[in-house]
């Protein structure tokens, strides 16, 4: 189960996600569902690498056309394949240390990444629409930067539920406010419209951080 919360600013989109049952709250992606384009194919290839005896990252989300870069960097021999239509089923095949072999995303969705020499290795491809998104970390906090302003849907992906999930269009944001009851921080009321068609109103609570000096996620009513 994911629970979450978002603050619009200044052009960037952040909050957390809390998955419930994992040890952690990272590698959640969250994205924008739709945004207006077209958008520029990156020429700079995302990368993947094996290593550890593990995917690094173990979730790479990525936009549609872009190609991703798999390098072996343990001392063993590796492999790359997906079961998954999305990612054409494909099967790069096996390869030595420092080596790297290229695939091209042409489709949207998820794709396993496997290697047939050992099965204990997984990873995924999430391929998007637009380049607005990010993974969280292991507190589940994100930051979507640079999205133009509009309105959006957020949606969620998570590799356990194996869907996309969670919808959340942000309506309407209030001015911030300070509290009666001493808490040290912000208030920032908003408006969320849910899948049903229902609103709801909250209260997201903000901090500074003494060191950046970047207000931060601290809660929410």
């Amino acid at each position: 189960m994911l629970g979450w919360n978002s603050l619009v600013q200044g052009g960037e989109i952040s909050g957390t996600v809390t998955v419930r049952g994992a040890r952690n709250s990272a590698n959640v992606v969250v994205f924008v569902e739709q945004a207006e384009g077209p958008f520029s194919v990156p020429e700079e290839h995302a990368q993947m690498d094996q290593k550890g005896m593990k995917f690094i990252p173990h979730v790479l989300p990525i936009l549609v056309g872009t190609t991703v870069d798999y390098l072996n960097s343990d001392n063993v021999m590796h492999n790359v394949f997906t079961p998954s239509k999305v990612a054409d089923k494909f099967n790069l095949g096996t390869w030595p240390q420092g080596e790297i072999r290229s695939f091209s995303f042409k489709k949207q969705g998820a794709a396993v990444m496997l290697c047939n020499v050992h099965p204990e290795m997984e990873a995924w491809v999430v391929v998007l629409q637009n380049p607005y998104h990010a993974v969280t970390d292991k507190s589940g906090a994100y930051s979507i930067k640079n999205v133009p302003a509009g309105t959006y849907t957020l949606k969620l992906w998570h590799e356990k539920l194996k869907k996309y999930l969670g919808r959340l269009e942000i309506v309407s944001i209030g001015k911030p406010f300070r509290s009666k009851l001493g808490y040290s921080g912000f208030f920032v009321p908003y408006e969320i419209k849910l899948s049903d068609g229902g609103v709801r109103k909250h209260n997201l609570a903000l901090k500074k951080h003494k060191v950046s000096k970047r207000f931060f996620v601290d809660g929410g009513l």
